[in-house]
């Protein structure tokens, strides 16, 4: 079987990620022709109108990064599903379908709301398939920023029409989703990291960081009461905390991501320790203070407050 292999991504607009968006637009420019059937066995001739990612199983491939500072971009991949390209140019049109949203919910016990219409534009809804190419890619803008990070949102869109050709029954829609989580948000930041000469006990303090100055930290949720966060000021090295929100006692616990637990970017093996892991669900606050050792035995003792801004 053949495979889309059209890449679908999201694009933070401003600032440092420009190089980002020219490349990647300029991938999706050469790329746009090779939307090949993933629903359809290679002897079927019959091309059929889809969407890249589409089909309410898909979820988990085409979220919405409503965490982002400012706004992103999502291509709407529409094509068509087949071994085979067109002789002549056709439209294809889609539509926001909230009622596929509303029969994802009836059949599913994980339930979205609509995502507002201040969170997203789309506002070029149709394009011309040409002769030959494969897909088209309708620009859809997200305005993360003023997402509520704790609920679940589902934006679902349709192929309308495609002047004459059959349409999927089963990749016709595709659902952008958010799955959101209690403790999931925007948190600002104060504390310290004290890095140590030797252990604490003993040890001679040789640089303390302000973590304030790191500004936000945005979690991204892993599962309903599961997210993750930057660890510190180390979340360029993929060091991430994994906090779990218990819904009955309203607790958190913390544990380190399998980088930091697999010691792949180099502390001590079974060094590392949490101290303190509170949660304050009326303020939405965040303590935790952890320790661990680098390579040589240094210790290093982080200790962060964490409220949702």
């Amino acid at each position: 079987m053949a495979l889309f292999c059209f890449i679908c991504g999201i694009i933070l607009l401003p600032g440092i990620m420009k190089k980002t968006l020219i490349i990647i637009l300029a991938a999706g420019f050469f790329m746009t022709g090779c939307f090949k059937d993933s629903v359809h066995i290679d002897a079927d001739t019959t091309a059929i109108a889809a969407i890249f990612d589409g089909g309410p199983t898909k979820l988990t491939s085409v979220p919405l990064d409503l965490g982002i500072a400012d706004s992103s971009i999502v291509y709407v991949d529409a094509g068509i599903a087949s071994p085979y390209t067109l002789s002549k140019n056709i439209t294809i049109t889609l539509y926001i379908n909230d009622a596929a949203r509303l029969a994802y919910n009836q059949t599913h016990a994980v339930q979205y709301d609509s995502l507002p219409d201040s969170l997203y534009l789309f506002s070029t809804k149709s394009a011309v398939l040409t002769a030959g190419a494969r897909s088209i890619n309708l620009p859809l803008i997200i305005y993360g920023a003023k997402a509520d990070l704790t609920k679940n949102y589902m934006l679902a869109i349709t192929i309308k029409d495609a002047q004459g050709l059959n349409i999927s029954t089963d990749s016709a829609t595709v659902y952008y989703n958010q799955l959101g989580s209690p403790i999931a948000g925007r948190y600002i930041v104060t504390g310290t990291r004290t890095d140590y000469t030797g252990p604490v006990s003993g040890g001679v303090v040789s640089q303390v960081t302000d973590l304030s100055k790191i500004g936000t930290k945005i979690t991204l949720t892993q599962s309903a009461n599961v997210v993750s966060m930057d660890y510190s000021d180390l979340g360029g090295a993929g060091w991430q905390y994994i906090i779990t929100f218990n819904p009955v006692g309203k607790t958190i616990s913390v544990a380190p991501n399998n980088i930091m637990a697999n010691q792949l970017t180099g502390f001590l093996e079974d060094s590392f320790k949490i101290d303190a892991q509170d949660y304050d669900p009326i303020n939405k606050m965040i303590h935790v203070k952890t320790e661990y050792s680098d390579l040589a035995g240094n210790a290093r003792v982080v200790e962060e407050f964490l409220k949702v801004r």
